[in-house]
């Protein structure tokens, strides 16, 4: 299914969630943020970037401010959009392709697939969520995701909301991750016999990481604390090799932040507490579900039960209705116009946090972190 498709986008300004004493928010690096909750206006702040609510979530920081620096980061987060983007573009093709393994799909090429999904979808499509996911992915097109959102004013039940079977995209992180490892690398740590033995470790995880997201939709906590322990072994070959300082140092740390960045957003997020916020409101606007899914990395899953499956005929059409109105571009995979993605633009998005920023975030209130994982743990 197209469950497997990002939503989201990944960065920006200062995160706040959800108002209300109830609910502990997130704080970021200056110049960093996200999401603004349901009740806010149905608007994407401007440098979002696609994910963040994932990495909040992971990061463990706490804050009870609400959002109001100023994003320093529109222009690399337009750039990470973009290529998260075009990154799904590939996570597409690869369902679409794994469709034809099926039963149903033998005699149908891959293509035809998505052309079916996208023009003239089944009840089953629907129910599925590969329609809705089809529908999503055209409007989360960088192109478009900002008026999209804005004129997304249509009110939605939030019972309905809390019906939708939400599904995190782990496979488009981890091809994010694999793209990084085998197309980012600075040439000092690819070329350097120094680096040979931790490069290939970080490699080896990633392509476990890769094999279980595409295949049980997550990556297994143990896979997760291998990545961060290769990636430690990395960064203090790195440490113990290159001066601080010099351009070849420059160049890896910024490597091993999007390293850590990434790793640190394959956790699958729980978004439960943040649903919790609807409780406040009978209704919250189509905008702010796309938002929210853009946040969090999220996509439809299949319907489980007759109250999801009917939440889904209604969403559908408001869906194709908000496609329509902002004349958002087909997002066909198999385009001749499909760009092949850059992860240079993640390195660059990443570069802005500290080190101590991929860690867990100390509470202000208290100033205390939380206590590091137990072993064995991410």
């Amino acid at each position: 299914m197209l469950r497997s498709l990002a939503r989201a986008t990944f960065l920006s300004a200062v995160f706040a969630f959800m108002a209300g004493p109830a609910h502990a928010q997130y704080r970021y690096p200056g110049g960093y943020g996200g999401w603004g909750g349901w009740g806010g206006a149905s608007t994407l702040q401007e440098g979002i970037g696609r994910g963040m609510g994932v990495y909040a979530a992971g990061a463990g920081a706490y804050n009870e401010q609400t959002a109001e620096a100023r994003s320093m980061n529109a222009n690399t987060a337009m750039q990470v959009n973009e290529y998260m983007y075009q990154v799904n573009q590939r996570n597409a093709k690869e369902f679409y392709g794994r469709s034809r393994a099926n039963q149903k799909e033998q005699s149908a090429t891959g293509v035809e697939i998505y052309n079916r999904i996208h023009d003239n979808p089944s009840t089953l499509d629907v129910h599925d969520g590969d329609a809705l996911n089809a529908v999503l992915n055209d409007l989360t097109n960088p192109m478009v995701l900002g008026p999209a959102i804005k004129a997304a004013t249509q009110q939605v039940d939030s019972q309905l909301v809390k019906n939708i079977e939400f599904e995190y995209a782990a496979n488009m992180i981890a091809i994010s991750l694999e793209d990084l490892s085998a197309n980012g690398v600075p040439d000092v740590l690819l070329t350097s016999p120094d680096f040979k033995s931790e490069r290939e470790a970080v490699r080896a995880v990633v392509a476990t990481a890769r094999k279980e997201a595409s295949s049980q939709g997550q990556v297994s906590p143990e896979t997760l604390a291998k990545g961060r322990t290769a990636i430690k072994a990395l960064q203090a070959k790195v440490d113990s090799v290159l001066p601080q300082g010099t351009k070849n140092r420059g160049e890896a740390d910024n490597f091993l932040k999007a390293l850590y960045g990434l790793t640190k957003m394959l956790q699958t997020p729980s978004v439960g507490p943040f649903l919790k916020g609807l409780d406040k409101y009978p209704t919250t606007t189509l905008g702010s579900v796309i938002n929210f899914m853009h946040s969090f990395n999220l996509t439809f899953g299949a319907a489980k039960t007759p109250t999801q499956e009917a939440a889904y005929d209604q969403l559908f059409p408001m869906l194709v209705q908000l496609r329509n109105q902002v004349q958002a571009p087909a997002s066909n995979p198999y385009s001749s116009q499909a760009v092949q993605p850059d992860p240079k633009k993640v390195t660059a998005y990443f570069s802005g946090m500290g080190f101590d920023h991929f860690g867990p975030q100390p509470d202000p209130h208290t100033g205390v972190a939380p206590p590091p994982p137990p072993p064995g743990q991410p």
